[in-house]
């Protein structure tokens, strides 16, 4: 009889430790899961302007919610003041410094929104400079470009909003 109960819990105990073993290459598994962007474009015509109608996402870890960047140095002051193609270039330095502190790159992406209180030269510095920056770092973010009055800061002409994931 002493034999058997020693059996039978040992049985038991086994069966719990491979229960938990069984636990944890579950967490495991779910901390393996990769993430997976989907481009979803319908259409071409976005493509020459730099950016994709959707990005679907799935098996995301991480999420960053940036607020809206402008051309600033290290101390907030303003950087070419109302030149669109230098403050965008600016605005793009200094994402790309903030999503190094964060562990992320330009290709992490998802999101991006414009607000520009200029649009047409909003969309010709698009095409001679941002558009192809971006390109260059496989960065394909679903986009809105918003036409405001005013910014932040009086000679202020572009702010960018952003969104980003692995």
């Amino acid at each position: 009889m002493k034999s058997f109960l020693i059996i039978f819990f040992t049985s038991i105990l086994l069966s719990s430790l491979l229960g938990c073993s069984n636990q944890n290459s579950k967490i495991q598994e779910k901390e393996i899961t990769s993430l997976k962007k989907r481009v979803i474009n319908p259409w071409t015509w976005q493509d020459k302007w730099g950016f994709v109608q959707a990005n679907e996402v799935t098996g995301a870890k991480r999420m960053l919610f940036c607020a809206g960047q402008i051309s600033v140095d290290e101390n907030g002051e303003l950087l070419h003041s109302g030149d669109m193609e230098k403050q965008l270039n600016q605005i793009l330095d200094n994402l790309e410094i903030l999503l190094e502190q964060a562990n992320f790159k330009l290709s992490d992406v998802v999101r991006f929104t414009y607000y520009t209180t200029d649009i047409k030269a909003f969309s010709e510095a698009n095409l001679a400079v941002l558009a192809n920056r971006l390109k260059e770092n496989n960065c394909r973010p679903a986009t809105s470009l918003i036409g405001v009055a005013a910014l932040a800061r009086p000679d202020c002409v572009v702010e960018i909003e952003a969104t980003f994931m692995d």
